[in-house]
């Protein structure tokens, strides 16, 4: 090869085509990389016609092979570009109608798994979004999420799982893509709870989705090979072959379900990492299955609501938690205004006062050049329909369509769905829909909501605003169109749904609100976990104990919590999770006794019972919950841990639980005649009677449960006198009951 190029200059590298495989429903795509541009110098080859091309690239990008129009093609053991149909190639600045050729040299050992693994090493930027200095990169939540998961993992061989946090619409999909190529995950099994975002996600990690564009992933990294796995394996051969091929498997946990046994066990044993999107799903049976598979393994959560519905917690520490008022500090969002109505009239009535406002707003965003679409909230597929009708004649110019679940209808959705993301004309510009579009979906242009049945839960309420709050070209702020005068909502969002709410100040106030919630019962199981076996045989999340208690007086200066053990000696096996500074004592205990129905040496009755103490310095009191206060003694550890001195707080002192309540209404209790042995209870309507007897001095007050409102919530209480014991009836986490 001379000493000096022939020609120096800009070539574009054609893309190898997609790969794909077909096993049953499931697809596995690959193309191994993309189609780029890289700066190049050409040099002369002694006795070829060929040339030798040479850049800046990893291999097999570094040299290549150029064979100019009119060379005859020689079988070679490098890629070769052919200049097709150029002429000069030599006189142009940039050759970017290149064609691949020998392509077949790169199947050698390049398709597989690990070579495009390593073909990531150094391959990776953090380049940091700057549009005042029109740089592109990733957002700083982004960075900040990649920095958060490598620390997690850096350090051990057993790992917690991870919970990152960023609010719908801060990119999470290129949060996992980054994290992929950045971290070089050998094989990494990805859960989503929708067919929708199957398909999304793995489309993204087929092409790493923007990170080349934006600098972040080199322009000749190789892409992973992604199987998109839509129904069950049920053949370990076919699963071996997949294994050999596949960076990346994107699936619903019923899809993995529905795999065999063995095959669920060995697919999970090959996957290094899992990662979860839309976490706030994982306590279903179905994801718990897969995430029991990876523990103390590299699990990574991705949420924008790390709590759900029904209260469970999904688990896991949470490494990053990227606020909502952050993402409005830094310009993610776009502003959301509450647009009321105030109609009590019947449904019909109420939906079209809620359709008016809303198709007021719309037009009005039209008018002034915002490429606005507009979506109507519902609970149901009646509902759907019904106020589909509503809007096709209240606006038939938008083409309004509606997209629920139900038999037939994914062709429907799917039709409905692409005439809304078209702006051509005469495509759909208002989409009615149940609960709202899919996790997942990305449409910026959706900017006007119609809230036919407000949200009842927090967690949605987050997920609906994320879908209006998205930047793009051509848009304006976002509305959301309430009928206030509709209350079906828990009593944490009224503030939203008031005249005049401020809904960027409220959203985010109540989301970071909820989120502390879950880092204080994090740090509560942290400071549980430096004490103890406990954490190693169950979840400390998992526990809710009875919002329960025995009250007990104490005089001790200091408490020792661990001397439970030697009342507890003997009678079974225990374990215990300690935190010295909440001074909160947690103790699980197995036990067996002889069945109480006969007399039999050889059967016994086994049970886990648990036991949680917490000792307030400051009131010198020490509260006691248990599953059974018999079986763990509870009122001889209490001495044991407070001194003997410690007393059990009985009599009508218990009673002083409805002092801080407003409207309480009795809804059963118990009492005892005085001077005879007669104990009556109450239920239902007749509880008043009783009241009378206890207010006439006729009989005393053992027992109460009542209903009544403290700081504007709803609250159950009960109280036993004699016992000593007070509850509410719920269940909580350890940090609840604390509280």
């Amino acid at each position: 090869m001379n000493l000096f190029p022939l020609w120096r200059g800009t070539i574009r590298v054609p893309a190898l085509p997609m790969k794909t495989k077909k096993y049953g429903a499931s697809t596995l795509r690959h193309t191994l990389f993309e189609s780029f541009q890289t700066k190049a110098e050409i040099y002369d080859i002694p006795q070829s016609s060929y040339k030798r091309i040479v850049t800046n690239c990893k291999p097999p990008f570094d040299t290549m092979l150029l064979r100019p129009k009119g060379v005859r093609r020689i079988e070679q053991e490098e890629l070769v570009l052919a200049t097709g149909g150029i002429e000069d190639w030599h006189k142009l600045q940039v050759l970017d109608d290149l064609q691949l050729e020998n392509t077949g040299v790169l199947e050698q050992d390049i398709f597989t798994p690990d070579n495009i693994c390593a073909s990531w090493v150094a391959g990776f930027s953090f380049n940091e979004f700057a549009p005042e200095l029109n740089v592109a990169g990733l957002r700083r939540p982004q960075i900040g999420s990649l920095h958060a998961i490598s620390a997690h993992f850096a350090v051990g061989a057993e790992f917690e799982a991870a919970t990152v946090v960023l609010p719908t619409g801060k990119g999470k999909t290129e949060t996992m893509l980054a994290s992929l190529v950045y971290r070089r995950i050998p094989k990494l099994l990805v859960l989503v709870p929708s067919d929708a975002l199957r398909d999304q996600i793995s489309k993204k990690f087929e092409n790493l989705g923007i990170l080349r564009e934006i600098g972040s992933v080199a322009p000749e990294a190789f892409n992973p090979s992604v199987l998109k796995l839509k129904e069950g394996i049920k053949s370990l051969d076919t699963l071996d072959e997949i294994i050999q091929n596949t960076n990346v498997i994107v699936t619903l946990p019923n899809t993995l379900a529905s795999c065999s046994d063995a095959v669920f066990e060995k697919l999970c044993q090959n996957c290094s990492d899992l990662y979860v999107d839309e976490a706030h799903h994982v306590s279903a049976s179905s994801w718990q299955r897969v995430k029991d598979k990876f523990a103390r393994r590299k699990i990574v959560q991705f949420t924008a609501t790390p709590f759900r519905q029904d209260r469970k917690h999904i688990g896991g520490r949470i490494i990053f938690n990227y606020r909502l008022s952050d993402a409005q500090k830094d310009g993610y969002y776009k502003p959301i205004r509450l647009e009321t109505v105030e109609e009590f009239g019947e449904t019909e009535t109420r939906d079209y006062a809620i359709a008016e406002r809303a198709l007021e707003i719309f037009r009005s965003d039209i008018s002034r050049g915002h490429e606005h679409f507009m979506m109507a909230r519902v609970t149901g597929w009646e509902r759907a329909e019904e106020v589909l009708q509503i809007y096709q004649k209240l606006a038939p110019e938008f083409h309004p369509v509606a997209v629920y679940t139900g038999t037939g209808r994914a062709s429907i959705n799917r039709n409905a769905l692409d005439s809304l993301m078209s702006l051509e004309a005469g495509t759909s510009r208002i989409v009615v829909c149940v609960n709202m579009l899919g996790e997942g979906f990305d449409l910026p242009n959706l900017k006007v909501a119609a809230t036919h049945e407000n949200h009842k839960s927090l967690a949605v309420t987050l997920q609906f605003v994320g879908r209006f709050t998205r930047k793009a070209d051509n848009v304006g702020d976002a509305a959301v169109v309430v009928n206030i005068a509709d209350t079906n909502a828990e009593r944490s969002l009224s503030d939203l749904y008031a005249e005049g709410a401020d809904w960027d100040r409220v959203i985010s106030r109540l989301s970071e609100n909820k989120i502390q919630g879950e880092l204080q019962l994090q740090d509560v199981i942290e400071r549980l976990k430096k004490s103890g076996m406990l954490h190693e045989k169950l979840s400390l999340w998992n526990l809710t104990p009875n919002l329960s208690t025995q009250v007990y007086r104490t005089k001790c200066v200091d408490w020792n919590p661990l001397t439970y053990a030697e009342v507890l000696k003997g009678s079974g096996t225990y374990w215990h999770a300690l935190s010295e500074k909440d001074n909160v004592l947690i103790v699980v205990g197995y036990l067996e006794s002889r069945v109480k129905w006969g007399r039999y040496e050889n059967l016994k009755e086994s049970s886990y019972e648990l036991l949680v103490a917490f000792w307030d310095e400051e009131n010198k009191t020490l509260f006691m919950n248990s599953s059974s206060y018999d079986a763990m003694r509870v009122g001889s550890i209490a001495k044991a841990v407070c001194g003997d001195e410690t007393e059990l707080l009985t009599g009508d002192p218990i009673f002083r639980i409805l002092s801080n309540a407003q409207l309480p209404l009795a809804k059963n209790l118990d009492s005892s005649r005085l001077g005879a042995i007669s104990f009556t209870s109450y239920f239902g309507p007749n509880v008043t009677e009783g009241l009378a007897s206890i207010e006439k001095a006729e009989s005393a007050l053992n027992n109460i449960a009542f209903m009544g409102y403290e700081d504007g919530e709803k609250v159950l209480w009960g109280a036993a006198q004699k016992k000593g014991k007070i509850w509410q009836q719920s269940s909580g986490s350890i940090d609840d009951w604390m509280k």
